[in-house]
């Protein structure tokens, strides 16, 4: 059984003048990233691999559930491709390449790129990511070859759930 638990950075200041690439959470993306993470903690959900978008926003929220799940920062994997832009079939190719020791990945990205993942990925996600939006799907595999379409939804868990 695989788990892949696809996060979307918390709410990020929306100057437009400045580069996107540094935007930074604002307080309120702050808190709800460490709201969610103490819900993953609380589910007792752990990961063996944290994989980050490189942009500020999205490392910074990856840097949140990291301490709050008791990982180092340094224990967080920097992609550029989670940035940019990529299609879910990039995201299994990269996927693909792990280790089949790993069980559950939390990957820490944008939209529109993350939800589109997850509607892709599972049987049956049909919404949109809110900032600090969490997805765990479950994968009846033992080497990371996800398939469109066969992951189980575990979780979906969002700030506005716990308001």
């Amino acid at each position: 059984m695989k788990r892949l638990i696809l996060v979307r950075h918390g709410k990020a200041d929306q100057e437009k003048s400045g580069n996107d690439f540094e935007r930074s959470l604002i307080k309120k993306g702050r808190k709800d990233s460490k709201l969610i993470a103490n819900v993953l903690v609380k589910n007792n959900i752990k990961a063996d691999l944290l994989v980050s978008s490189d942009a500020h926003r999205a490392l910074e929220t990856a840097k949140i559930f990291a301490e709050e799940m008791q990982y180092t920062p340094a224990e967080i994997e920097q992609e550029h491709f989670l940035y940019e832009g990529y299609t879910t079939g990039q995201l299994a190719d990269f996927l693909s390449n792990l280790d089949s020791k790993i069980e559950t990945v939390i990957i820490f990205g944008h939209n529109p790129f993350i939800s589109q993942s997850g509607i892709r990925l599972s049987k049956n996600f049909h919404q949109s990511f809110p900032t600090a939006g969490c997805l765990g799907l479950k994968f009846d595999v033992k080497e990371w070859h996800l398939e469109p379409g066969s992951g189980d939804i575990d979780f979906f868990e969002f700030p506005k759930k716990y308001l």
